[in-house]
């Protein structure tokens, strides 16, 4: 894994942005299909040594556990057996999909959305790729956070960056990341996967209630709809 230095950035807004970028980069890549290099990562250590790095910069307490330290007896080929039984393969599909359209109603309107979200800032998924994976949503998130902090780094418009982040987690990963937690919790899963499902909830619901404390408007440019801020894991969805 490559980690991401903050050298150079001034301590406050432009520390807590880059911070922030570096945490959904590391949970964007804990998601995916684990590689021997991420299964040493998380048996080494290193993974939540990236995380603790990170940490102090965050404007929120990192919910992080020993269990993101990863099991060092749990073969690269375990592993991803693990991943495959839990998120990629089980009787008419997998036991704890990764894609936010099978934990939501209306998949198309959710993808046609994310599309517009990632399209508005210059990017697409990779060919073969649905918008609606959990790596795709980090990613982004990962990808706006580094944007922001450029922004604030060289003193231009950062807040278009911020609302896009604040909105981005309302209307979609504060949705349904508690689903895939519950699910998990069931399934008997590794530790280490129930730990970062429980990160990446609790992680985003503690950044959009950073993030709301700078509050604006919702980018009408992307044609998008005010979320139902009372029932942020109900399955509203607005799309002009």
């Amino acid at each position: 894994m490559t980690t991401i230095r903050l050298d150079g950035l001034r301590p406050g807004d432009e520390m807590a942005a880059a911070a922030r970028s570096s945490l959904y980069r590391c949970l964007a890549a804990a998601f995916s299909f684990p590689t021997p290099e991420l299964r040493e990562a998380f048996a080494s250590g290193q993974f939540l040594d990236e995380l603790l790095a990170a940490a102090p910069a965050l404007p929120f307490p990192l919910p992080a556990d020993d269990g993101l330290r990863g099991d060092p007896t749990l073969t690269h080929e375990e592993l991803q057996q693990e991943y495959i039984r839990l998120f990629e393969v089980g009787p008419g599909r997998p036991p704890c999909p990764l894609y936010e359209g099978t934990h939501r109603s209306g998949r198309m309107k959710i993808m046609e959305e994310l599309v517009r979200f990632y399209e508005h800032f210059g990017l697409r998924p990779e060919a073969g790729d649905l918008p609606d994976h959990l790596c795709a949503e980090l990613e982004f998130m990962h990808y706006l956070a580094f944007k922001e902090a450029a922004a604030l780094h060289t003193g231009a418009d950062s807040q278009p960056y911020r609302l896009a982040q604040r909105d981005f987690l309302r209307r979609h990963l504060s949705r349904w990341l508690p689903k895939v937690r519950q699910r998990l919790e069931r399934l008997d899963p590794p530790r280490l996967y129930l730990s970062l499902a429980l990160l990446a909830e609790e992680g985003c619901r503690r950044d959009v209630r950073s993030l709301e404390s700078g509050r604006g408007k919702p980018d009408k440019q992307m044609g998008l709809c005010p979320t139902d801020e009372e029932d942020p894991s109900g399955d509203k969805l607005s799309v002009r």
